[in-house]
């Protein structure tokens, strides 16, 4: 078995020519360098993507919503039928101690995976009964500052349809993604940041990793839930629309609307509130950000100092 260091000759991690920090991560009981950590092959989320995550960000020395998180996680493997092993609060515990560890080796901007698996399997095939362990818990770290350009963002709209209910439940914050991975090469293909993909109606449901949402006439629109992930971003945005008096539908969206809107953002853990300048080689409104939009991004950051559960206690 190789480590990933030595895949480099002074032992760091590049990746497009950027030296990527060595982080301190969560592996099964052990906490452990990037460079270092493995997994079996046999690991179910290997083997099919058998598994379910969360990603998690800290500011500072504070979890943002550290709560709703774990409380996502242990549903989706609730329906999934993985036992974790171990209660929501032990797994907080955790969380915590590794952004402490994290923090004390002098790193910042911390963004996390968590990610539960069913655990080892025997032999290869699909059926659990194969499974002979608990899950597998792993807590990926990354140093990442909020991830896409807050000039603005390019979208296209992919011909990849969103999973909807009758085949796989978009509740479930499952680990194969392959599905918004092809999105996500197509807009690379065409040259755009993220790809909007749309549900089997064909209304707008999500991009390929983030939720979307239209400003019109002074009212916030978003996209139902019937074929997303009810995201915890998400659900901050409509709180703070309706702290500002605003109107706030949510309904079935045609990409036109999107084309037509005043404003036009995505959001989500990972990079936070983020305006999109052009959709489909569409120019989308006059002022990127839009002033709502720069509104709520100023509303968010105050949460995330507000909504932190801290790491000391």
């Amino acid at each position: 078995m190789y480590k990933l260091s030595q895949l480099t000759p002074d032992g760091s991690i590049m990746l497009n020519g950027k030296k990527i920090t060595d982080t301190i991560l969560y592996v099964n009981g052990e906490y452990v360098k990037k460079s270092e950590a493995v997994i079996s092959v046999y690991d179910s989320g290997f083997q099919h993507g058998d598994g379910v995550y969360e990603g998690i960000r800290a500011y500072g020395r504070k979890v943002y919503r550290l709560d709703e998180h774990i409380k996502r996680l242990y549903e989706s493997c609730y329906t999934l039928n993985i036992d974790i092993g171990i209660t929501q609060d032990e797994m907080k515990l955790i969380v915590k101690e590794l952004v402490k560890k994290n923090i004390e080796a002098g790193i910042h901007d911390i963004h996390m995976r968590l990610q539960v698996t069913r655990g080892f399997k025997a032999q290869t095939g699909m059926h659990p009964t194969l499974n002979i362990t608990n899950s597998s818990i792993v807590i990926c770290v990354d140093e990442k500052p909020p991830i896409f350009n807050k000039d603005g963002i390019i979208l296209i709209t992919t011909w990849l349809k969103r999973y909807n209910p009758q085949y796989m439940d978009p509740k479930i914050h499952c680990c194969n993604q392959l599905n918004q991975i092809m999105a996500a090469c197509e807009a690379i293909r065409q040259g755009a940041d993220e790809a909007i993909m749309l549900d089997h109606n064909g209304y707008v449901a999500e991009t390929n990793s983030t939720n979307l949402q239209l400003i019109k006439d002074g009212i916030l629109v978003l996209p139902t839930l019937d074929s997303q992930l009810p995201g915890i971003t998400r659900k901050a945005i409509i709180k703070i629309a309706k702290n500002f008096g605003m109107e706030v539908q949510e309904r079935n969206v045609s990409i036109s609307e999107f084309y037509n809107a005043d404003e036009v953002f995505i959001c989500g853990t990972v990079g936070e509130i983020v305006p999109v300048k052009m959709i489909d080689g569409k120019k989308i409104g006059t002022m990127i950000p839009g002033l709502i939009t720069e509104k709520v991004s100023h509303e968010y950051k105050k949460m995330t100092e507000i909504f932190g559960v801290s790491i000391d206690d």
